[in-house]
Formats: C-alpha cells, structure tokens, sequence
C-alpha cells in the first residue's frame, strides 16, 4: 500500500511537496484494529496520532459513576489524536472501534523531529490548521443549535450521500451512539425521528435513513 497516496487527503499535509510528503511517509506505518478493540486508552502515554483509511472509531470519556460519553465519531479521512503533536503526553479520552478499522500511524517523536529538521513542512501545517480553525467554528455554530429536531436534521443534512438516486444518510454506529453525539438521550432521538417520519422528512429501514425533503429539514435549522 502506498501510504503517500493517503497523505496527501490529510489536512495537515494537502501543502506539502512531494518531498516532503516522502519525509512524512518515512515515519509512518499501516495498523490495524478489530471492532471493539480500543486504539489508546486515556491517560496512556500519547506516542502516535492516525488518519482512518476505512472503518470508524468513537473517541469517548467516563464519567465517575462509569457512565460513557461520546466525544466524537471518526470515520474514513479522519485525522485521530493529531492535538498530542504539541500539546498532550497523555491521551485525554478512550479511542475504541465501532468495525475493523485500518489506519496510519504517525510517531509522535519521529515527526516532530522531522519538523525541526524541515522548518517549512511546519509553517505549511500552521496555514493548514489556521483554515482548519475556520471549520471548527462552524461546527461551533452548528453546537449552538440547542433545539434537537434542528441538531438532528443539521446532522443529517450535513452526512448524506447520494446512493440509487437517494439521498441516504448510513448510521455506522447505534442509536444510543448517535443520540450522544446529538447531546441527547435515546428515547428523545427516538421520539424525534418518529417525528420526523411521521412528517414526511425521512423514512428508516435498518441503519440507512433516506431524506425525503431537503427542503423542510433546512427550514427546521433555520
């Protein structure tokens, strides 16, 4: 597998020559990980950060009654950990995998080495972080939509794809899993998408919910 081929989808790399993106693919390796085996531990020595080449991760925290909270899903082009680079020495949440999941890994000693070394490669991943911020902020907006029928028709506007002329949004995780994403409880998610299919927004069948009118959900955000 050519791991340069991957590098340059990365955010952190999209500038990079092809030089330097061969610096970058020189201290990196393909891993692999079964669902349900956790990729790092919190508080466990951060050594490495990952970009998802296929599968998906939940990156969670427990609460001190043992109670789990999903801080985010990673899915495919995802970038995992990368904020250990400068400023963490321990994983600050649990990382498990909803599937199998492949992924590269990056060492942590071994790339900022490589930025010592090749100053530019540094100053091109700051300019990359500096429009990464900008999508951060608008997933900022996006948190401030306190209302749950606007997070969850937010949500599936911004996840869907086109698949037999549909416009489908495919869960790879649980209910239970999308309602913490949401910030909300599984039986008010479940009240809302029964709301939803009862209004004509969307149908359900297994793990795929196809959107029946772009149109509505959009108003609802509004």
């Amino acid at each position: 597998m050519e791991i340069q081929s991957f590098l340059s989808k990365i955010f952190l790399f999209e500038s990079l020559s092809e030089d330097q993106i061969d610096h970058v693919a020189s201290l990196s390796s393909i891993k692999r990980i079964s669902k349900g085996e956790h990729l790092f531990s919190e508080l466990q020595a951060a050594t490495a950060f990952f970009y998802v080449i296929s599968g998906s991760l939940k990156i969670y925290k427990l609460s001190a009654d043992g109670a789990e909270q999903i801080i985010h899903i990673q899915n495919a082009d995802d970038l995992v950990a990368e904020a250990i680079i400068f400023e963490f020495d321990t994983y600050p949440a649990f990382c498990q995998a909803l599937e199998d999941t492949e992924l590269i890994r990056f060492s942590k000693s071994e790339f900022l080495t490589l930025l010592h070394h090749f100053p530019e490669i540094a100053f091109r991943i700051m300019s990359a972080y500096s429009r990464r911020l900008r999508l951060l902020i608008a997933k900022i907006e996006d948190l401030s939509l306190h209302d749950i029928k606007a997070r969850l028709a937010n949500y599936l506007i911004n996840h869907y794809s086109i698949k037999n002329n549909k416009k489908i949004v495919e869960l790879p995780y649980t209910k239970k899993d999308l309602a913490s994403i949401l910030g909300t409880i599984p039986e008010t998610l479940s009240r809302t998408l029964h709301a939803f299919k009862k209004n004509g927004l969307i149908s359900e069948e297994k793990n795929e919910i196809e959107l029946l009118s772009l149109v509505k959900l959009k108003s609802i955000c509004n």
